[in-house]
C-alpha cells in the first residue's frame, strides 16, 4: 500500500467494503482520524487531534457509525474522550468522557476500546473508587445514553442483536466471568452458551456472531463459530515462553492472532492457518478482507509501517501444516 511508505499510520478498523480503513495519521500536513481508501491512496479526513504529539485513537466502525476513543496520553488509558462520526453526513461529535474524581485526578477505567454495532455504541469507564466503573450503552440516533452496569465490569462489546456483553469477576479475587444486558433497555440477559464459561479473559474478539480469544493463561487461542455453540481450543503454544497476544481478530471464517513476534492468520472452515511474518505486528479481519500492519522496529510516533489490505476472496489456498 503506497500511502503507507509516506505517512505515518495506525490502522485499527476495517470500513468493510474490502478497499479502506480507518486509522490515526500522523503528518505535517494532518494528524488526528481518517479513512484511507488503499486503491487511490486517499486520507480523508474525519477530525484533527487537538495535540497530534499527545494523542492517539482506538475504536469500531458498524457500516455507517464510526466510534472511537480519543486517548490524551500515552501513559495510560484513563484520559480520554469518546467521539461517533456518522459516515452519510460527515458529522463527528463527541458522546463520553472520562470523569474525574473529587481530588480532580481521573478514574481508573479498564483497556478496551468502544465497539458499535447496529446504530449502539458501547464502552466501559471509571465512575468510582475502588475501580467501580459504568457500562455504557449510547443509541446512536437517538443520543440516549444508557448506564446498562454499574460495578467493576471490564471493556464491554456488543454481539447482534443489542446485546452488550462484559467480563466481571462475582467476588473480590475471582477471575472475571461473562455478563450480558439489553443495550437498549438494560434488562440484564442470561448469558450466550458460547460465553458461559469464559473465565479470566479480557482479549475476546467478535464479529457479532463469532468468537474468537485467547485463555486466561495467554497459552492457546479459543474460538467458536456461534453464539450458541461452545468454544474449542484451536491453537497451543508449544514453549512456555510463548504466548496468543490479546491482537486476536475474527471475521467470518478467519482468524488473526499473534504468538510474538509472528503472525498468523487462520481458516477455521479448512482448520488451518499459516504464520505471515515472523517479525512482529497485527491484523484487522471482516468477513471481506484482512489487514496486517508489520512492525516496524520503531517506538516513534511518526514511524512508518509497511500496510497490506487485501480481499479474503483473494488469499491463496492456506497449505496443509508440514
Amino acid at each position: 500500500m503506497p500511502v503507507s511508505r509516506k505517512v505515518a499510520l495506525d490502522p485499527w478498523a476495517l470500513a468493510h467494503d474490502g478497499r479502506s480503513f480507518f486509522a490515526s495519521v500522523y503528518s505535517p500536513a494532518f494528524s488526528g482520524v481518517a479513512r484511507i481508501d488503499v486503491p487511490t491512496s486517499t486520507i480523508s479526513e474525519i477530525r484533527a487531534f487537538p495535540d497530534p504529539a499527545d494523542e492517539q485513537a482506538d475504536g469500531a466502525f458498524d457500516g455507517r457509525w464510526l466510534v472511537w476513543d480519543e486517548y490524551h496520553g500515552f501513559e495510560s488509558f484513563d484520559d480520554f474522550t469518546v467521539w461517533a462520526w456518522e459516515s452519510r453526513t460527515g458529522d463527528a461529535r463527541q458522546i463520553g468522557a472520562a470523569t474525574q474524581a473529587p481530588d480532580g485526578q481521573l478514574w481508573p477505567s479498564p483497556w478496551r476500546q468502544p465497539d458499535v454495532r447496529s446504530g449502539i455504541a458501547t464502552w466501559t469507564q471509571g465512575s468510582g473508587p475502588d475501580e467501580l466503573t459504568d457500562v455504557h450503552a449510547y443509541d446512536l440516533r437517538t443520543g440516549d445514553d444508557r448506564v446498562v452496569r454499574s460495578g467493576h465490569a471490564q471493556g464491554s462489546f456488543l454481539l447482534r442483536n443489542h446485546v452488550v456483553v462484559w467480563p466481571e469477576s462475582p467476588s473480590w479475587g475471582a477471575a472475571t466471568r461473562m455478563y450480558a444486558a439489553s443495550a437498549v433497555s438494560g434488562t440484564p440477559l442470561p448469558t450466550p452458551r458460547a460465553l458461559r464459561a469464559v473465565r479470566g479473559v479480557s482479549g475476546l474478539a467478535t464479529d457479532g456472531g463469532g468468537i474468537a480469544y485467547p485463555d486466561g493463561l495467554y497459552r492457546s487461542l479459543w474460538w467458536s463459530p456461534s453464539l450458541r455453540a461452545r468454544p474449542r481450543r484451536i491453537v497451543a503454544t508449544a514453549h512456555s515462553y510463548d504466548h496468543v497476544d490479546n491482537s486476536v481478530q475474527i471475521g467470518g471464517r478467519y482468524i488473526g492472532f499473534g504468538i510474538q513476534p509472528r503472525l498468523f492468520v487462520g481458516d477455521t472452515r479448512t482448520r488451518r492457518y499459516v504464520q505471515i511474518t515472523a517479525h512482529g505486528g497485527w491484523t484487522r479481519v471482516d468477513a471481506g478482507s484482512l489487514l496486517v500492519l508489520y512492525a516496524t522496529g520503531s517506538k516513534a510516533l511518526d514511524a512508518r509501517a509497511r500496510i497490506a489490505l487485501v480481499r479474503l476472496r483473494d488469499l491463496p489456498p492456506i497449505p496443509a501444516c508440514s
